[in-house]
């Protein structure tokens, strides 16, 4: 089971977000292993995205109480975020563009007259380009994510937290 961070009422601001940040970045981190590995396990990589969102907001509400490093490390937060919801969005996108596809390759074969059936060229060269913008997006973001793990970021997240 995993552990939990419990606020402390009678500590500060500062002491409160000691405990919370590394928290909420930990759990983030936690899909790290399934996401990095299975690019198509996309409900793990939108619950890691989820985390992450949640990570970011409260690393918002605590930035007024660090310094210069913690706000950096908040900037990388949000960029890895905004890079994941391009993958989403991609996510999201292609499933809805296939059905459309599929309803005109439908249509195309009940009609009975050549003239009305509908063209797929496009649609078929939006999907591929959606499909290769979502690998590229991924692949960034596992870069991202595999280089936090290098540069060990929790403890940069740390340190800029511990400095004031």
């Amino acid at each position: 089971m995993a552990k939990r961070a419990v606020i402390k009422p009678n500590k500060s601001f500062r002491e409160n977000a000691r405990i919370l940040v590394p928290y909420l970045l930990e759990e983030f981190l936690s899909h790290r292993g399934r996401v990095v590995a299975h690019p198509r396990l996309k409900k793990d990589f939108h619950t890691m995205r989820i985390a992450g969102k949640t990570l970011r907001y409260a690393m918002e509400v605590f930035e007024a109480g660090f310094g210069e490093e913690f706000s950096a490390c908040l900037e990388e937060v949000k960029q890895l975020l905004e890079i994941m919801g391009h993958v989403h969005d991609r996510d999201v996108c292609v499933p809805t563009l296939q059905t459309h596809l599929r309803e005109i390759r439908s249509f195309n074969r009940v009609t009975s007259n050549p003239g009305n059936r509908m063209r797929t060229k496009a649609i078929t060269g939006l999907i591929r380009v959606q499909l290769d913008t979502r690998k590229s997006e991924y692949d960034r973001a596992c870069a991202t994510i595999e280089e936090w793990s290098t540069k060990n970021f929790t403890d940069t997240v740390i340190r800029a937290m511990a400095g004031t």
